[in-house]
């Protein structure tokens, strides 16, 4: 690790915890959970750390700005290069010159470390309140471009396999037209990884107007769907150079659809004699 004293401290950190008598209470909060949650901060947005620390997003900008950093992003930069270590920093970016073997680690690594900062962002509220409103729903739409929906698709295929009826589409103007009938009591999961897709962004305001329940699948932080959404789901991957479509936020993604599934079909009754059914109905289709 690099700007380390003789006792593995960073840099960075000392100097917080040296300013600290010169801190206001609120100001000190911020130190002390940067001090506690080094690896964390990394990985969260300003409106991620203020909530966590239970302050507001200008008490954490001005806090950095009392550490004589420019602003959040600033921190965030200096701490990444202080605690990152060369094995964590290989998700980074793949570079032309990287062997086959290198680019596997690389590969790997990054999507070891997706997921484990997408479990550490995961909040069991929240969880629980996609689960049940996707249980309550009377109608149920999931949408997703390119990527996206591929997931889309699998969460389709698991709702299914529990017996919920859930639509998805591959053309935007057929999502459009089915979330225009959506109504109070409705469901929407929307899934983007930017959050800035418009055409995703644009149907969830269609279906909000329309009193349906936005749940919102993106990577962490605000982004316009966010904005848009009653419940909010986040991953926590970087997506690279060469890798813009990476499997990092789709496996973190399914990884949470597959929470989801689970909880349901832990509180649905009827799940394991569905899974028999399909089951038995699925037979005929293997040698």
């Amino acid at each position: 690790m690099r700007n380390k004293n003789s006792s593995g401290t960073p840099a960075l950190i000392l100097k917080m915890q040296a300013m600290m008598p010169s801190l206001s209470k609120s100001e000190k909060r911020v130190v002390n959970f940067i001090s506690q949650n080094p690896s964390k901060i990394i990985h969260l947005s300003v409106a991620g750390f203020a909530e966590a620390c239970g302050i507001s997003e200008a008490t954490v900008i001005r806090t950095c700005r009392s550490l004589g950093m420019e602003g959040y992003q600033d921190l965030k930069v200096s701490l990444a290069q202080d605690i990152v270590t060369p094995l964590q920093s290989i998700n980074e970016e793949i570079t032309p010159e990287d062997t086959i073997d290198r680019i596997i680690d690389k590969v790997f690594q990054s999507t070891l470390h997706t997921l484990q900062f997408t479990h550490d962002t995961l909040k069991t509220e929240t969880l629980e309140q996609a689960a049940e409103c996707i249980m309550k729903a009377k109608s149920i739409l999931i949408i997703g471009l390119g990527n996206s929906h591929a997931i889309a698709m699998d969460l389709q295929h698991k709702l299914l396999r529990l017996g919920i009826n859930a639509d998805t589409y591959a053309d935007s103007h057929i999502q459009t037209i089915r979330a225009s009938f959506l109504t109070k009591g409705d469901c929407l999961v929307a899934i983007s990884h930017s959050g800035s897709t418009k055409d995703i962004v644009d149907c969830a305001r269609i279906a909000k107007n329309q009193q349906a329940t936005v749940i919102s699948m993106s990577n962490i932080g605000k982004s316009p769907l966010t904005e848009t959404s009653d419940i909010e789901l986040y991953t926590a991957s970087n997506e690279t150079k060469y890798r813009i479509a990476a499997i990092d936020s789709r496996i973190a993604q399914m990884a949470i659809i597959d929470c989801i599934y689970t909880i349901i079909a832990m509180r649905k009754p009827s799940a394991v004699e569905g899974f028999r059914k399909i089951e038995k109905a699925l037979q005929t289709k293997k040698y």
